[in-house]
């Protein structure tokens, strides 16, 4: 053998093991060749790598390998679609890093079915997306793949097909889970949200001079103050964030924005709702602003709302946009929750994050936000 054929032979299996280590699926037993036996209704955490079910106490139904494929004969099928479940754990992700779930699937009849894959436990945070859980079957093989990033991962995950409600039988096969490495551009849930039209991205009162501010905002010049991200018992302020949610404003139009250093206060969170916090807040920032008397149309204030951690997660509550005249009065203001869908699928939460894991979650926040804006001005 020639030395350069040696060097390129040598090379080539390099990349073929960097490439096979990020096609290779995480998942245990995908296409269902290793074993017949489908553990049913395990007691106590569920047994990492292999498949089993879990069903409600009022469901009669039963997992079998026919021919390297899963079928799932349903009798009786509960009262809620999570009460029918094949499931899978004990898997690893990594965060920063893109995934693709991929299965074959084919039912006796039309059907819906629901797909998990997330948090095992705690607060069962779906990585995948509420929007990817509603999936279709027909009487013909077809394949389903989702593509999804992870913003943050968990001390167990789990994959769940869920069949609950429907009386009719289910078969897979295929199944795969394939890590796309780092800083791949997944065709995520989050991805197609920001480029997409959307009924409702967002709440807003419906101030009178709120046709004068769309006609006017391009032409104006426009106020950004110091994002203020609340908690219950602390407030804080940056204008590093302020600079991120510029940027993502002037991603499609050259707007007349300026960033202020001076940052305003909005004093303790009051009220028994997010809407009572938004409104309470809005006067309060609205005073300030008038008492400035800023020479500028318009002023902005994000504000990002945090829950306490919850079990070692830590979500975003709600996303407030106040959009005020000079003079303080709310031109365009709005809020985002989980009622939204790009607040959701931009999945808004982080376990365990540390200072890097927290920034990102708030730039996460304002690149929604700004989608929102985009989308109601339009």
């Amino acid at each position: 053998m020639k030395t350069n054929d040696f060097h390129s032979l040598f090379f080539g299996i390099i990349l073929l093991s960097l490439s096979l280590g990020h096609s290779q699926n995480i998942l245990t037993n995908g296409d269902f060749s290793l074993t017949t036996d489908i553990i049913s209704n395990y007691n106590g955490p569920p047994p990492a790598n292999v498949w089993l079910t879990w069903q409600g106490t009022n469901v009669d139904a039963k997992a079998s390998v026919v021919n390297q494929q899963l079928h799932y004969q349903i009798i009786n099928s509960g009262n809620q679609t999570y009460e029918v479940q094949l499931l899978q754990a004990g898997f690893s992700l990594v965060a920063g890093h893109s995934y693709k779930l991929s299965f074959d699937v084919k039912a006796d009849s039309d059907r819906t079915f629901g797909v998990f894959l997330g948090e095992n436990g705690g607060n069962w945070t779906s990585l995948i997306g509420s929007n990817n859980y509603q999936q279709n079957a027909t009487a013909e093989w077809s394949n389903i793949s989702v593509e999804f990033d992870v913003f943050t991962v968990f001390p167990d995950h789990k994959l769940s097909f869920e069949f609950g409600t429907i009386n009719t039988n289910v078969y897979l096969d295929n199944v795969t889970l394939i890590d796309l490495g780092v800083g791949k551009k997944a065709n995520s849930s989050y991805s197609k949200s920001l480029n997409k039209k959307i009924n409702i991205p967002a709440f807003r009162p419906d101030p009178a001079p709120e046709k004068a501010f769309i006609n006017s905002y391009k032409e104006s010049t426009i106020t950004v103050y110091p994002t203020i991200v609340r908690k219950i018992d602390t407030t804080t302020w940056s204008k590093v964030l302020s600079e991120v949610f510029v940027q993502n404003l002037k991603r499609d139009e050259n707007l007349n924005l300026r960033l202020s250093e001076n940052t305003l206060d909005p004093g303790e969170i009051m009220g028994k709702s997010q809407f009572q916090f938004f409104m309470y807040d809005m006067v309060r920032l609205g005073n300030e602003i008038k008492m400035k008397k800023k020479n500028t149309d318009y002023c902005v204030i994000p504000v990002i709302l945090l829950e306490p951690e919850r079990q070692g997660t830590l979500f975003v509550f709600g996303i407030h946009i106040f959009i005020l005249d000079n003079e303080g009065e709310n031109v365009f203001s709005f809020l985002l929750n989980s009622h939204h869908e790009l607040f959701n699928e931009a999945k808004l939460y982080a376990y365990n994050p540390n200072e890097k894991n927290m920034e990102a979650l708030k730039q996460r926040c304002l690149e929604v936000a700004a989608r929102a804006f985009e989308l109601m001005v339009e």
